[in-house]
């Protein structure tokens, strides 16, 4: 067994990683429109309502599904951002990390989601900004190794750029792949 099926198999044994891989799964399944607590609860045999006591509504549990993904992603940025590889290499590391897995990546599903959800809920808003703030910090953070520049404005451009890019590999715009937006990121590197 890999390192990430054990972690899959011990986060199942917790009841809430139960309902989060089971509403993951059901999101790579039908997609987001299908996600509703009710078919979340038949699946998991128990009612909507004993599901809404843990994520209030749809958006609280589509926001522990992103934060539950992210948290994986967290982890595998720690070790790009730690290993003894050049800045831009870690960049790509990042970047890799980053981008859609593929056209219909899940994770990205949930992020295009949830940005027009953050303009009418506070909670939603501060928790964007969060997850947000954890790529923004390890961009600075790699472009700093770069320059002597301050490089918070850059990596806020960045980070911009790699949420436009993720959206057009998210949608298999024609001619994007994950090396030519590579490209484009390397492009606004400094020197």
């Amino acid at each position: 067994m890999t390192s990430q099926e054990l972690r899959r198999h011990r986060r199942l044994d917790r009841p809430r990683e139960r309902v989060l891989q089971e509403a993951w799964d059901l999101l790579v399944e039908k997609g987001l429109a299908d996600l509703s607590l009710s078919e979340l609860g038949r699946r998991l045999d128990t009612s909507a309502g004993h599901l809404s006591y843990y994520f209030g509504s749809k958006n609280g549990l589509l926001l522990e599904l992103l934060r539950w993904s992210e948290d994986e992603l967290t982890e595998n940025l720690r070790v790009v951002l730690e290993s003894d590889d050049s800045a831009e290499d870690r960049l790509h590391g990042l970047c890799d990390l980053f981008f859609p897995r593929s056209a219909g990546d899940p994770r990205w599903l949930l992020w295009v989601e949830l940005w027009p959800r953050v303009l009418r809920e506070p909670t939603l808003r501060d928790a964007r900004e969060e997850l947000d703030a954890v790529w923004r910090e390890a961009l600075a953070t790699l472009l700093g190794e770069m320059t002597d520049e301050d490089v918070a404005p850059l990596a806020q451009r960045m980070l911009a750029l790699l949420d436009g890019l993720s959206v057009g590999l998210l949608i298999g715009e024609p001619g994007l792949t994950k090396d030519a937006a590579w490209e484009h990121v390397r492009a606004l590197l400094p020197g």
